[in-house]
């Protein structure tokens, strides 16, 4: 999901302490380029309103009530890969770093700094570049963290690819079996038998590498094509 620099750059803040997070929806409130669309006070309301407003940062920390920020954050980019994650939090010892750095995420503040840490942070991440507030020696952990975003930007590229190859009648019922809609009732919609919109379906599917109605409805949240 590359952040257009023209559009309000959306934004979801995700942390058990809902005075923290007022606060920086305040610090953000005067750039009108950036927007605070949600705010969760745990793991299981921040992927559900990730899967509705598909946030283009995620600003996440790491100790919350139920799932932790990194089982959050990976929930996420399951249905939002494009999502760029910056880690906000009182963490100190570093302990969730090798996780986080398989993760891919893009940014790492600690509470401890300047809220002027954090804004920076937020415009590093969204012109795409990596923001490290602990020392990284040689940008090592930068480097590393870039290649494995751009990895995951790719991979995402990949999927919107196999959904152009669909054909314009596949796509069609692609967005009716997301939507919902039963073999019969596509049939009736599109004045065409059961049998070959079954035969569309078997296509689609393949296509898609998809084994169900499910990961169709996944692949959809994730590019932006229905809204959950």
């Amino acid at each position: 999901m590359a952040v257009n620099q023209t559009d309000p750059c959306r934004i979801l803040l995700v942390d058990d302490h809902k005075l923290l997070m007022e606060g920086v929806r305040s610090l953000l409130a005067p750039y009108r380029h950036l927007r605070v669309v949600g705010m969760a006070l745990n793991g299981g309301e921040a992927v559900a309103l990730a899967a509705s407003l598909h946030p283009h940062i995620l600003v996440l920390d790491l100790n919350l009530p139920g799932m932790n920020g990194v089982e959050t954050g990976r929930a996420i980019l399951e249905i939002c890969p494009c999502t760029r994650i910056l880690i906000y939090t009182g963490d100190e010892d570093q302990r969730y770093l090798p996780e986080l750095l398989d993760m891919g995420i893009m940014g790492h503040v600690r509470k401890s700094e300047s809220p002027g840490m954090l804004l920076r942070a937020i415009e590093c991440i969204r012109a795409g570049e990596i923001f490290l507030s602990f020392p990284d020696p040689g940008a090592r952990l930068a480097t590393m963290l870039r290649r494995r975003h751009q990895d995951m930007e790719n991979a995402a590229g990949e999927t919107s690819a196999d959904l152009r190859a669909l054909s314009p009648r596949e796509k069609e019922v692609f967005h009716l079996l997301v939507d919902g809609h039963t073999i019969k009732s596509i049939a009736a919609d599109l004045y065409i038998s059961p049998k070959t919109v079954e035969t569309h379906k078997y296509n689609i599917l393949t296509k898609l590498q998809a084994g169900s109605v499910g990961d169709l409805i996944k692949i959809a949240v994730r590019h932006g094509l229905v809204i959950v």
